[in-house]
């Protein structure tokens, strides 16, 4: 496969921890960085390019051959670059969130398919081992229906309880539809909220009939795993301790795969699988895994724990 190529807006700590060093296992040439700061973008496309680099991203969209874009920013500054960047004619690659609020996510997925373009969220959550893995089994005859679903997801302090559902949580909120395998049909959410830090219940039942919930809060010590899953089938159920490794739990005999490095890697992590099913879904003229529109159904559910309100939440008609 002729390798996507692309440009890169933004080099800051985030980008260089997470997207840039997986760029070597997706089929990617990474053609030109751009940043507002000249010695991170020459630093930046040295070490992960071919050199070039701008400070204006008008100038190489310009000069440079692009058929795709990375943006990685904070979400708020990111929305108008990819509306930008979609409307000139570019396939776009994005962190999560989405964007900064359910509204715009939907204006963003309005843009891309008013212009025919790709535009797929890095929820690379969906593509770490332990994930890959457990999906894996969840087809398998012998683990049957999914029944329900446990997610735990605790950070320490935020800024805001907004900020902590919006940057942190939402990973959670994407994992579990990814893993059912089917959207939110109803929700209750239980909160609290001391010293500013929030702590949630969420239960869940989604449109394939399982049922869930979720443990979320700010109020915990930062620490190296946050993930803590349980999948459980008709027969057999699954462990998620990180996302590095599954533990399969049957009748006959369990099964323990595990990676306990702690070195952050592209394809522990899913980041590289991220990018290689963005390449792919190009080349192949189909919708990706995490595209922006199924990352609405994720924003739905972030703004309805987001609102709070008392009683059954719907989301579907």
């Amino acid at each position: 496969m002729e390798p996507l190529r692309i440009g890169f807006l933004g080099a800051g700590g985030f980008a260089r921890h997470t997207i840039y060093p997986a760029l070597h296992l997706a089929p990617v040439a990474l053609q030109a960085v751009c940043d507002a700061d000249e010695d991170r973008a020459r630093d930046a496309a040295g070490k992960f390019g071919t050199g070039r680099y701008y400070t204006d991203r008008h100038e190489m969209f310009e000069k440079e051959d692009l058929e795709a874009v990375i943006i990685s920013m904070g979400p708020d500054p990111r929305q108008p670059l990819v509306l930008e960047t979609l409307a000139a004619g570019y396939h776009v690659f994005v962190p999560k969130p989405p964007a900064p609020s359910l509204a715009e996510t939907i204006t963003l997925a309005e843009t891309a398919e008013q212009h025919n373009k790709t535009l797929m969220v890095n929820f690379q959550r969906r593509f770490s081992l332990g994930v890959r893995e457990a999906r894996q089994i969840m087809q398998t005859e012998s683990f049957g229906q999914l029944t329900q679903l446990f997610c735990s997801f605790c950070s320490g302090k935020y800024p805001t309880v907004k900020s902590y559902l919006l940057d942190f949580a939402i990973h959670h909120f994407d994992l579990a539809r990814h893993i059912a395998g089917a959207d939110v049909k109803e929700l209750s959410v239980f909160h609290n909220e001391v010293d500013g830090q929030g702590a949630f219940a969420v239960a869940v039942e989604y449109t394939n009939g399982a049922v869930g919930s979720l443990q979320l809060t700010s109020q915990r010590l930062w620490q190296r795993n946050y993930d803590y899953i349980e999948i459980t089938g008709q027969h057999e159920y699954i462990v998620l301790d990180g996302l590095w490794g599954a533990q399969h739990f049957t009748e006959s005999g369990n099964t323990f795969t595990s990676n306990f490095s702690d070195q952050r890697n592209g394809e522990l992590t899913g980041d590289g699988i991220s990018l290689t099913e963005f390449v792919n879904a190009i080349r192949e003229d189909r919708e990706p895994i995490s595209s922006i529109h199924d990352c609405v159904g994720t924003m739905r559910f972030y703004d309805a724990v987001l609102q709070r309100k008392k009683g059954v939440i719907s989301l579907v008609d």
